[in-house]
């Protein structure tokens, strides 16, 4: 983009506000919660077959909207897979959908040609995914990721949850069966004719990335769901492309955060509120039996402040939403309508080590790399100054190695960054915000706030190869802000 194409955008957007959202006012006292929570929750089926076939569709959703849909396997969200590590994970993905295509299986540790790298897309045909699970259980999640196409496939529906379960998590008899809800939650923009559609301006590509008004949790608007007064354990997956959710029950009700992006906590965390950002997981247990009134407990996204980083970009990042409610605005996301049945079940002890953990340790990091986030007023947003491409090595790192990456954030936009082929333990991150309770343990994806520097640390064992590290805000992915990592 040229100077002056840049210069219309931005001039253009300091002359409008954004919208009040007709989600948020929803949430003013008086409201009748059977007006915003109106069709009930649906869950994916768990996969049966050893076939993943993406392919087009026109859906028709909660009787209102319609969707040019893109589904695995003719579902949204996409089928669930289950697996249990130690396992060997067969899978022939068939691309039906006109376009290029490849599937990541995100925070799976797996070999690179399995990892979907974009380099490995196809445009017809099949790709044979064959690797053993050999990794702690946790929620993890499959998407495509196709160079330059990711947001608009993931957007559109393509993406599911990947749960895998061990032994150690076994032992701890969670809630499971009925009472274990895996919930991606999306936002999305829908036009006067009740179309859910995707059509990126310059600024939100560039920028604030693809913010909707509504929400959809497993593929329904705001869905309610009728629970028992016991614990249930939520498996939570912001599969947005570019909104952050702060999680959160309407009356404050306090819940138990067991694990995040790389399965269970070291120790669970009581907690009223928890940021999760694209592609990040949370996983936590609610008492339904404690401390709801009118039989009914809201689950919203509660306001947050995004830092400013100071000058005239700023201030305009705050201005580029396009009529969508901005970053940290408050959201209803769904209805748990609990009954009045008495389950003998509905106690979980949980001990006070959930999870024997082997964090790497500082002192045997071999170095420190830092990872400048930067807004190029002509590029858009680069990794250490830089696009991507396709071949490029950018960072080499040898197998085994033990290192710290500081990711640096120099723009005024939060950049959630996704390493692919291992989980890192968060270090430390300056400025105003602490460590929340899910980077007290593994993750894969750790969100920066503008002007924030995020230490992680990281053992690079996985296989030899070619694989990424990325913003998973979509549309600055698309739009370049991805980089290659190579073991050698």
């Amino acid at each position: 983009m040229d100077r002056k194409t840049f210069l219309k955008y931005t001039g253009a957007s300091a002359g409008f506000l954004l919208a009040p959202s007709v989600i948020t006012s929803c949430l003013n006292a008086g409201t009748n919660n059977s007006d915003i929570y109106r069709y009930p929750l649906q869950l994916p089926d768990t996969l049966n077959s050893d076939q993943l076939r993406a392919s087009r569709d026109n859906l028709t959703i909660a009787e209102q909207y319609t969707l040019e849909a893109l589904q695995f396997n003719g579902s949204l969200p996409g089928p669930t897979i289950r697996m249990k590590r130690g396992e060997q994970f067969q899978v022939q993905f068939h691309n039906d959908i006109g376009q290029e295509s490849i599937i990541h299986w995100h925070g799976m540790i797996v070999p690179p040609d399995m990892d979907g790298h974009p380099k490995d897309v196809i445009s017809e045909g099949s790709y044979s995914y064959d690797f053993k699970i050999n990794q702690r259980a946790g929620t993890y999640w499959y998407h495509p990721h196709p160079h330059r196409i990711t947001g608009p496939q993931v957007y559109r529906g393509l993406a599911g949850f990947f749960i895998v379960t061990d032994d150690e998590e076994e032992a701890l008899n969670l809630p499971s069966g009925d009472y274990e809800l895996p919930l991606v939650i999306q936002d999305r923009k829908i036009d006067d004719s009740g179309n859910i559609y995707y059509d990126p301006s310059m600024p939100e590509r560039m920028m604030t990335g693809y913010l909707g008004e509504h929400i959809l949790v497993n593929g329904v608007p705001n869905p309610y769901h009728e629970v028992q007064p016991r614990p249930y354990r939520l498996r939570l997956l912001n599969g947005s492309n570019a909104r952050i959710y702060n999680i959160a029950f309407r009356d404050d009700n306090s819940f138990t955060v067991i694990g995040s992006d790389g399965g269970l906590l070291p120790q669970p965390v009581e907690t009223t509120e928890l940021l999760l950002a694209p592609g990040e997981r949370a996983d936590i247990l609610v008492d339904f039996s404690n401390g709801f009134s009118n039989n009914s407990a809201e689950l919203i996204s509660k306001t947050f402040s995004v830092p400013s980083n100071g000058g005239m970009m700023g201030n305009m990042s705050q201005m580029m939403g396009q009529g969508s409610p901005e970053q940290g605005s408050e959201f209803p996301l769904m209805e748990f309508r609990i009954g009045n049945e008495i389950n003998s079940s509905n106690f979980v002890d949980l001990p006070q080590q959930l999870s024997e953990v082997n964090f790497p340790i500082e002192d045997n990091a071999v170095r420190t790399r830092s990872i400048e986030l930067n807004m190029e007023m002509m590029t858009g947003h680069t990794i250490n100054g830089r696009l991507f491409e396709m071949l490029r090595v950018d960072e080499k790192i040898t197998q085994g190695d033990t290192e710290i990456w500081e990711f640096i954030n120099n723009s005024a936009v939060p950049h959630p960054m996704h390493i692919h082929a291992v989980q890192f333990k968060v270090l430390s991150r300056n400025g105003n915000r602490d460590l929340i309770p899910t980077e007290t343990g593994w993750k894969d994806t750790v969100l920066v706030m503008p002007g924030e520097r995020v230490r992680v640390i990281v053992t690079f064992d996985a296989l030899k190869g070619l694989y990424v590290f990325h913003c998973h805000n979509l549309e600055h992915e698309d739009a370049g802000m991805m980089a290659n990592l190579e073991i050698t």
